[in-house]
């Protein structure tokens, strides 16, 4: 049974690699805030309209006793002081299987393993079609995502559009849980051939991410920084990323009312940071609309 106003966390399991770094940034994060984590694994429902080729018979009954296996191995990376429970879900996709389950639930993020091949992160159909759609946070956890590294830093990525304003009230109410310092980042990508519009596209990102900065600390301390570079790249390799740090970034203004949609540079993003990456739904339309005006009036 749960705990009472204890937040919940959709944990997706598979039993790959991929899995097992989903239930250590899980476990991390559930540290953080108290939070008890609710590992799914997902099977495909069976279509009846479909014929199997060749033809096996029933065999839910074998792929239900090794998800039980598989579940069995990710409670057993579960330590003792967090809370977690498993759970077997059929489902038309494994996306639509964890938003269902996140639904159900109570869960308040869905953490899955994004990183596998060589890269840091890698994005499959599991973790592109959750990044488009759900209405809770997504957290990637990147491959090796270490699950004996404390989270001690979280970096929220503010951009110079209308909607950061959501961004930093999600980092706000974070560290307000977790105790963690803030971070607030603005990227700066690309030297403009004349050195003044260079300089002068700085003071105006800089003044952009001030005025952050002043909204954030309202209720707790913040740092800022602007990280620049010739590519984006560049400018991701020009932050000195904390060990147990973890990035915050808002969804594309494309996001439909309350659900994520990944940017092009959060996109790009995950193929230079180091960190584990929680991306956050853009607000319903009208609380969206209602800040937007309120900005532009200030």
């Amino acid at each position: 049974m749960s705990t009472a106003g204890v937040p919940r966390y959709v944990v997706g399991y598979s039993g790959d690699r991929r899995s097992r770094d989903a239930v250590r940034l899980g476990v991390a994060l559930a540290r953080d805030v108290g939070a008890e984590l609710e590992i799914v694994l997902v099977l495909r429902a069976d279509n009846p309209y479909r014929q199997a080729y060749p033809p096996v018979g029933d065999i839910s009954p074998v792929l239900r006793r090794q998800a039980h296996q598989w579940l069995r191995e990710a409670a057993a990376l579960v330590p003792e002081g967090v809370t977690a429970r498993t759970h077997v879900r059929e489902a038309p996709s494994v996306p639509a299987g964890l938003l269902a389950a996140a639904a159900e639930l109570g869960a308040v993020m869905i953490v899955v393993g994004a990183g596998t091949g060589g890269g840091r992160f890698t994005m499959g159909s599991v973790v592109n079609a959750l990044l488009h759609s759900s209405p809770v946070p997504v957290a990637l956890a990147p491959r090796r995502c270490p699950g004996d590294v404390p989270l001690t830093r979280l970096y929220a990525a503010v951009g110079t559009r209308p909607g950061a304003h959501q961004v930093i009230r999600e980092a706000v109410q974070a560290v307000e849980r977790s105790g963690l310092e803030l971070e607030l980042i603005s990227f700066l990508e690309g030297e403009a051939a004349d050195p003044d519009a260079t300089e002068q596209a700085r003071r105006r990102v800089e003044e952009h991410l001030g005025a952050a900065a002043e909204e954030a600390r309202r209720t707790r301390p913040a740092t800022v920084r602007v990280a620049s570079g010739r590519t984006l790249r560049k400018a991701a390799q020009d932050v000195d990323w904390a060990p147990g740090g973890i990035l915050l970034i808002g969804s594309s203004r494309l996001a439909r009312g309350r659900q994520t949609f990944l940017g092009t540079t959060a996109a790009q993003l995950l193929k230079h940071i180091p960190v584990p990456m929680v991306v956050v739904p853009r607000p319903a339309p009208d609380a969206d609309q209602a800040q937007t005006e309120k900005e532009a009036a200030s």
